[in-house]
């Protein structure tokens, strides 16, 4: 059986480490695959160490007739996330190993523009190698960077299969917004949104992972969840909101179409099924009459979780196997 090995945060939260433990456990039919991770949570010391562990195991793996992987396949955001990487795939390349290079920071083209043409060199020209193959999550990031890249493949990210139907009854009046704690995901954003609509929903309530205390009794901030209660929030929650300033490809969004929930995100978010409510970002009468609209007339929820089938697990493995087999 041929072998896979998934390199980037698989050990720190966030969308791409579940993107990348979906792949590992659903790998393309004839082939297995394992985790690696290349980063840590903490501090610059904690981020080193996870490099130059992976970088350690990578050499073994790659040196060992029994383990050596077939495709490495590398998960990169941009900026530091890339400087990493990059070596990685280098050292993976010096031993004839097959390259993935997946990306998926939802600023890599703001990040190649500023480095300007010796950046964009450096990069094409690693992706240029035949033996190296570069994927973005959606058309509209091929349309965005293979101008500066080349051409890329396109694969969608998978929504994790163990996605149930609706809850028997779901809460109204129930604003959730998922994310790290990061002024990009637009917690105080949210915040704004659900003050001006309590004026027409007074029983409004908003809940925010990420963010870990709040001044009202109305928002409950849960700062990190389990899977199992990301669920069940998932499950029981009126409407997610994706007001971030950037975005790959939220998974999130697709576990909440794919459990009946309606969405709105913000324009910066790319590669969203059309089923998604589209607000222009940090316009707060724009989200008000969106999240008003999808508050007083729900969207069908069997219409939202058809909207998702092409992002289904099974869907994916198909193109990932025929993107494994060409190299």
């Amino acid at each position: 059986m041929r072998k896979v090995l998934h390199v980037g945060p698989c050990d720190s939260p966030g969308g791409m480490a579940t993107v990348m433990h979906t792949l590992a456990e659903f790998p393309p039919e004839g082939w297995q695959a394992d985790l690696l991770a290349s980063h840590a949570p903490g501090g610059l010391w904690a981020k080193w160490r996870a490099y130059r562990r992976a970088r350690k195991e990578l050499i073994r793996r790659c040196s060992s007739p029994e383990e050596r992987p077939d495709i490495v396949h590398v998960h990169t955001a941009a900026d530091w996330s890339w400087q990493r990487k990059a070596r990685l795939i280098r050292l993976v390349r010096k031993h004839a190993c097959s390259v993935i290079v997946h990306l998926h920071s939802g600023q890599f083209d703001a990040w190649l523009l500023k480095g300007g043409a010796q950046r964009e060199k450096k990069v094409r020209s690693m992706l240029a190698d035949e033996s190296v193959r570069g994927v973005v999550l959606s058309s509209a990031w091929n349309e965005r960077l293979s101008p500066f890249l080349g051409p890329l493949d396109v694969i969608h990210n998978p929504y994790p299969s163990a996605v149930e139907a609706t809850a028997p009854e779901r809460e109204h009046q129930h604003l959730l917004l998922l994310g790290r704690n990061d002024p990009v995901k637009g917690h105080a954003f949210a915040v704004k949104l659900a003050e001006a609509l309590r004026s027409s929903f007074p029983n409004l309530r908003l809940t925010m992972t990420g963010a870990s205390a709040s001044a009202h009794a109305w928002i409950e901030a849960k700062g990190w969840v389990s899977e199992e209660e990301k669920a069940s929030l998932l499950s029981r929650a009126s409407v997610l909101l994706i007001p971030s300033a950037f975005e790959g490809q939220p998974v999130v969004a697709l576990e909440a179409l794919a459990r009946g929930l309606p969405v709105c995100a913000s324009d910066r978010v790319m590669g969203l099924p059309k089923s998604v409510e589209i607000a222009a970002f940090d316009d707060i009468e724009a989200w008000m009459n969106a999240v008003s609209n999808l508050l007083k007339n729900p969207p069908e929820s069997r219409a939202l979780m058809d909207s998702v089938v092409p992002y289904s697990v099974i869907e994916i493995q198909h193109q990932w196997k025929r993107l494994y087999e060409s190299l």
